[in-house]
C-alpha cells in the first residue's frame, strides 16, 4: 500500500460525514461490478454535487440513486453491513478523484470462522449481492423488465435465495406454568396482505426493528423449512422488509424448493 493510499484511507476514515449512493428501489448501498476487475463496489462522496451528477448518469438507465448521509459514529456499521452484503470495494470520490479502495484495508472483517459453531452469525453475502444486481435492473420505474435479459441475474439469485439460511423473528410467552408458547409474526401491507418476516443478517434485522422495544427470540431456518413455519392466511414471506423487501409467496417457496432441494431432510432450527 502506498503513501498515497495510507493518506486517502486515514482522510476516509476521519470523514465525520460521509455520502453514499443508495439505490432507491433496494434500500441498500447501490451496487456496481467493475467492468475490468469485476469488483463489486459502493460509491462513496464528499461532494453533494458529484454524487448529484453521478446518479444523473445511472438516471438515463431508469436507475435512481439517492444520497445517503453516514456519520463517523455509524461508519463501523455501515461497513460492517457492506461485508454482509458482499461488497469487496469501495469508490471513494473526494473532489475530482475517484480512490479504489479494498473494504478490508478501511475495516477489518471480522474472523467469524474463529467462533464456536453456535456462535457464527447468520450471513448471506451471495444472496444480498445477487438480489441487489437483480433487483436494481428489475424494478426501474416506469420500464417493463425484460425477464429474458435478466434470466441470468434472477438464476443467480433464486439458487442463492434456496440454499440460504435465515433468521426468523418469534415471540415466546410463558403461561401460568412457566410453559413457553412460540407465537410466529407476521407484517402487513397496505393491500391487507400478511407476510412473515425473515431476514439475510443480523444488520438487516436491526433496520427493521430499530427504535422499536421488542424481545423476540431469534430461530434459524433453513429455506427448505420455511413452510413448515408458514402461519394460516398469510401470502409467504417478505425478505428484509426494511431493504430489498422481497416477497416470497407460498406458491414460489414451494417451486424454489422443488427445482434447487428436491425432497430434503428437514431437521429442528436452531435458536439464536
Amino acid at each position: 500500500m502506498t503513501v498515497d493510499q495510507v493518506f486517502i484511507i486515514k482522510k476516509l476514515q476521519n470523514l465525520d460525514e460521509m455520502l453514499v449512493a443508495y439505490s432507491a428501489v433496494t434500500r441498500m448501498p447501490f451496487a456496481i461490478c467493475d467492468d475490468e476487475s469485476f469488483n463489486d463496489q459502493v460509491w462513496i462522496f464528499t461532494d453533494q454535487d458529484k454524487l448529484k451528477t453521478f446518479a444523473e448518469k445511472y438516471k438515463e438507465e431508469k436507475k435512481l440513486i439517492l444520497p445517503v448521509k453516514v456519520q463517523k459514529k455509524d461508519a463501523s456499521m455501515f461497513y460492517m453491513n457492506l461485508f454482509a452484503m458482499g461488497i469487496n470495494e469501495v469508490v471513494f470520490c473526494d473532489g475530482d478523484q475517484e480512490n479504489k479502495i479494498e473494504l478490508t484495508k478501511i475495516v477489518r472483517m471480522p474472523d467469524v470462522d474463529a467462533l464456536p459453531e453456535n456462535r457464527k452469525p447468520i450471513l448471506n453475502p451471495q444472496l444480498q449481492l445477487s438480489a441487489a444486481y437483480f433487483l436494481q435492473e428489475l424494478r426501474k420505474p416506469g420500464v417493463e423488465p425484460d425477464r429474458e435479459a435478466l434470466k441470468d441475474l434472477e438464476e443467480e439469485m433464486s439458487a442463492n435465495l434456496a440454499r440460504s439460511t435465515y433468521l426468523m423473528p418469534v415471540d415466546v410467552e410463558k403461561d401460568e406454568e412457566g410453559k413457553e408458547n412460540v407465537r410466529l409474526l407476521y407484517v402487513q401491507n397496505k393491500k391487507g396482505e400478511r407476510y412473515q418476516p425473515i431476514f439475510s443478517d443480523t444488520g438487516e434485522l436491526v433496520k427493521h426493528y430499530r427504535g422499536k422495544e421488542v424481545q423476540n427470540r431469534l430461530i434459524q431456518v433453513r429455506f427448505d423449512q420455511l413452510s413448515r413455519y408458514m402461519i394460516k392466511d398469510v401470502q409467504g414471506y417478505v425478505l428484509n422488509p426494511e431493504g430489498i423487501n422481497l416477497i416470497l409467496r407460498t406458491q414460489q417457496i414451494e417451486l424454489l424448493n422443488s427445482y434447487y432441494n428436491g425432497k430434503k431432510e428437514t431437521q429442528k432450527p436452531e435458536e439464536n
